[in-house]
């Protein structure tokens, strides 16, 4: 029988296996990790970001943050679809994320995003995967 040792991960050993884990994937498929981050800056300080990730042909938008002073504003709408931008650039014809339930939904529906998964929490609260097409 095997026996696992539980360690707490680290750099080192993450990039490890992210490695092996981009090797295998590469190997078997039109994996093709490509990953940027957009940013708005205000006196030199980031007021707003994102980070979308390509992968076969598909943007998953990660991260997307507006500080709280400028949510509303219109900031976070003229992020996203930079970063959608970006991702058809670089060949995406199809977009994904998600967003927890105390989030921004309504926020990325308004932006063409539809619901195709929900993650019950124990706890009481929700992940809710979203997709279009670019």
């Amino acid at each position: 029988m095997n026996k696992f040792q539980l360690i707490e991960p680290d750099g080192k050993i993450y990039a490890e296996l992210s490695d092996r884990f981009e090797e295998y994937n590469s190997a078997h498929s039109t994996w093709n990790w490509q990953s940027y981050c957009l940013v708005h800056q205000v006196d030199g300080h980031i007021v707003a970001g994102g980070r979308g990730i390509i992968n076969m042909g598909a943007l998953e938008v990660r991260g997307l943050w507006v500080n709280d002073d400028l949510r509303g504003s219109g900031i976070g709408t003229h992020l996203l679809v930079a970063i959608e931008d970006e991702a058809r650039n670089r060949g995406a014809t199809r977009a994904m994320l998600y967003t927890f339930s105390w989030q921004a939904q309504k926020f990325y529906e308004r932006a063409g995003y539809s619901e195709f998964s929900r993650f019950n929490y124990p706890d009481g609260f929700q992940r809710i995967d979203l997709q279009k097409d670019l």
